[in-house]
């Protein structure tokens, strides 16, 4: 048991998956046995690039997947069962933590909080007050989180008027970068 605990800090999870295997401490699947022959063979034969390049999209899959650390498995059950300090827009309802960072950025079209913060003082447009109401509900959860220290790092440019809001709300404390 020393040496699986060993494997699953340092090697991947093929290397894992192969001393799980190998040792008989479980059975696999058909078709996961399947595809791990169907790789074992490719890389076994000498084949061309182009050759390699043909193989299925499943196995392809599985070799990305052999090649991650298996710590890596280990970080994200830790994230999902919450045990890290970190957290996500979704599981934060509720909670206070000492120091919290958030990030707004321009990936999500749900949200666009540089125009929420420009709407602010130049009014919402008719049209836009449910996308208004959805940043602001964010940003006011996301902002009512800390005890001690709140980070706002915004990835995008913010307009003179977003900047104007911020030093508003934030008396000042604004650092442009």
């Amino acid at each position: 048991m020393s040496e699986l605990i060993e494997l699953r800090e340092s090697k991947t999870i093929g290397e894992v998956l192969d001393f799980l295997y190998n040792n008989e401490l479980f059975s696999l699947p058909s078709a996961l046995v399947n595809l791990a022959s169907q790789l074992q063979k490719h890389e076994e034969e000498d084949e061309s690039e182009e050759e390699k390049e043909e193989l299925s999209y499943q196995v392809k899959c599985l070799k990305a997947m052999r090649e991650v650390s298996y710590s890596e498995v280990i970080a994200l059950v830790k994230y999902i069962n919450g045990h890290t300090p970190f957290r996500t827009k979704h599981s934060v309802k509720g909670e206070q933590y000492e120091n919290v960072l958030v990030v707004f950025g321009r990936g999500w079209n749900q949200y666009n909080f540089g125009q929420m913060l420009e709407w602010e003082n130049s009014g919402i447009p008719a049209d836009k007050e449910s996308a208004y109401e959805r940043s602001r509900n964010l940003f006011y959860v996301t902002c009512s989180r800390p005890t001690t220290n709140l980070a706002l790092l915004f990835t995008q440019e913010l307009s003179e008027d977003a900047l104007t809001t911020l030093n508003t709300w934030f008396a000042g404390n604004v650092t442009e970068m």
